[in-house]
C-alpha cells in the first residue's frame, strides 16, 4: 500500500511541476508580447510626435489658400480682413476657435466652421449667415432675424422687403426692458406663423405696430388698413381672416380696420361715406 501511495504522489508532482511550467511559459509569452506591442506603440509615438515637429516648423504646410463658402449678403474680403490669416502662417499651429471667434464678429454671421484641408493646404471657413424676417424702426432702421436679434443697421443696397415694426424705441431695446422684449417675441412668432401661408403672408403687409397696451396690429400693404391682431393664438386668428379676406379684397379702401382681437369671429369695421360725413345744413 505504502509504494502506491508514493507512486501516485510521486506522479501527481510530475503534473503540478509541468502545469508550473506551462503557466511560466505563457506568462512570459504574455510579457514578452506586452513589452513588444509597448515597444510597437512607443516607436509610432515617436516617430508621430517627429512627424508632426517636422510639418510645424517646416514650410511644407504653410496656409496656401483660404476657401469661403457659403456667402450671400458678405463680401469675402471683409471676413478674410476679420480672419486675420497670414500666408506664412504654419496650418498645425493656427488656432481655428479664435479665427471663428473673429469671424463672428461680422454681423451677418451667425455661425463660422473653420477647419484645416491638409491635402490642398487650405483653410475652409463654411459661414451660415443670419435670415432677415423683419426691419425694425428704433432711431433708425435695423434688420432682425428670427431669433428676434437686431443685428445690424439697414442699407439701401441690400435687400429689404421685409415688414416693419414700430412702437419701440432704442432706449427700450439697450435696456432690454421685458414688456419691449416680450413685443418682440410675440412679433417673431406671428411671422413664424405667416411663414408659408398662401392667401395672407408676409408680402402684403407693410408694418406691424408693437403696442404695450393693445398688443400687435398689422397694416397691409395695399390702402394700409389696419387688422388688430393682440396678444397671441395668432395661427388660429390668421385662419380665420384667411376665411373672409377673399371676399374683402376689392373692398379694402372702404374698410376702416379688421379686428380680430375677438374670440372666433372676425369684425369688420366699414368706413362711413362721405356722404354720412359731410356736415348738416
Amino acid at each position: 500500500m505504502a509504494s502506491r501511495y508514493r507512486i501516485r504522489r510521486h506522479g501527481r508532482g510530475k503534473r503540478l511541476k509541468k502545469q508550473k511550467e506551462s503557466w511560466l511559459q505563457r506568462w512570459g509569452s504574455w510579457i514578452g508580447k506586452g513589452i513588444l506591442s509597448l515597444a510597437t506603440v512607443g516607436s509610432l509615438v515617436f516617430l508621430g510626435f517627429t512627424a508632426y515637429r517636422y510639418f510645424q516648423q517646416s514650410g511644407q504646410l504653410n496656409v496656401g489658400e483660404v476657401r469661403i463658402m457659403g456667402c450671400m449678403n458678405i463680401v469675402e474680403s471683409e471676413l478674410l480682413d476679420l480672419a486675420k490669416v497670414d500666408f506664412r502662417s504654419n496650418l498645425i499651429r493656427l488656432n481655428l476657435q479664435e479665427v471663428s471667434r473673429r469671424l463672428a464678429r461680422h454681423p451677418w454671421v451667425e455661425r463660422a466652421n473653420v477647419r484645416r484641408d491638409f491635402s490642398g493646404k487650405a483653410l475652409i471657413i463654411e459661414v451660415q449667415e443670419r435670415v432677415p424676417r423683419a426691419l425694425i424702426l428704433l432711431d433708425e432702421l435695423y434688420l432682425m432675424d428670427w431669433k428676434g436679434e437686431i443685428f445690424k443697421k439697414a442699407d439701401l443696397k441690400e435687400k429689404m422687403d421685409f415688414p416693419v415694426l414700430t412702437g419701440l424705441n432704442l432706449a427700450e431695446w439697450k435696456r432690454k426692458e421685458p414688456r419691449a422684449m416680450e413685443l418682440l417675441q410675440e412679433a417673431v412668432e406671428l411671422l413664424e406663423e405667416m411663414e408659408g401661408r398662401k392667401i395672407f403672408t408676409t408680402r402684403e403687409v407693410s408694418e406691424i405696430h408693437l403696442s404695450k397696451k393693445r398688443g400687435l396690429t398689422l397694416y397691409t400693404l395695399k390702402e394700409g388698413v389696419p387688422i388688430r391682431m393682440g396678444w397671441g393664438n395668432y395661427g388660429e386668428k390668421l385662419n380665420r381672416l384667411e376665411k373672409v379676406l377673399p371676399d374683402l379684397r376689392n373692398k379694402l379702401m372702404n374698410v376702416e380696420y379688421l379686428a380680430l382681437n375677438y374670440s372666433k369671429k372676425v369684425v369688420v369695421k366699414m368706413k362711413e361715406s362721405e356722404k354720412e360725413n359731410a356736415p348738416k345744413s
